[in-house]
């Protein structure tokens, strides 16, 4: 009958115990950082799917009414553009000027209503991260500059200090009107 381990035993449970220590701490690294990597990328995808969004909307609300090009402080038209042809978008006639940036009804319905929009994401009760976007008019007033940006929410340990932003230009050019007729 044994009352004690061998000497052999024993240095297999140190063996046994080193090897946990030195792995198991390797392995929770390198899955936490997977889960911030994967955060990053969800931010990232988010943030590039509301700029797809918000890009196809159309360029004012004004725009949606009259289906011309606005005239805005910088840009007074009073003919068809440069290359137009009769009937194609121009802005003759337009007694109609770009509205201010912000949002200009219950509806985003337009691309200067999302101007200053922030989204904060959450999975269960963990803040994950902010999308912000912002809309801008570049210095000729012909085109609105539509930000968005994905920073780490403020505690959210894991993202700490990540910010990424995407840009898209969007030009002043009226709303295309397609004629369309039912199939017979």
């Amino acid at each position: 009958m044994r009352h004690a381990l061998t000497l052999i035993e024993m240095i297999v449970t140190i063996l046994i115990i080193a090897v946990v220590f030195t792995v198991v701490p390797k392995i929770i690294f390198a899955s936490n950082k997977a889960m911030a990597l994967s955060m990053k990328e969800d931010a990232l995808l988010h943030a590039y799917v509301l700029i797809g969004s918000v890009s196809k909307l159309p360029w004012d609300e004004n725009t949606q009414v009259a289906g011309k090009i606005l005239s805005t402080a910088d840009h007074i038209c009073n003919n068809y553009r440069i290359g137009g042809f009769l009937g194609s978008r121009n802005c003759m006639g337009a007694t109609l000027y770009t509205s201010t940036l912000g949002p200009d009804g219950g509806d985003a319905d337009d691309i200067d209503d999302y101007d200053g929009y922030l989204e904060p994401i959450s999975v269960g009760t963990q803040k994950r991260y902010n999308l912000l976007v912002s809309v801008t008019y570049t210095s000729t007033q012909e085109l609105k500059k539509i930000t968005v940006t994905a920073a780490s929410h403020p505690d959210n340990n894991k993202m700490h200090g990540f910010q990424s932003s995407f840009f898209y230009d969007s030009a002043n050019l009226g709303q295309i009107q397609i004629k369309k007729e039912q199939w017979q």
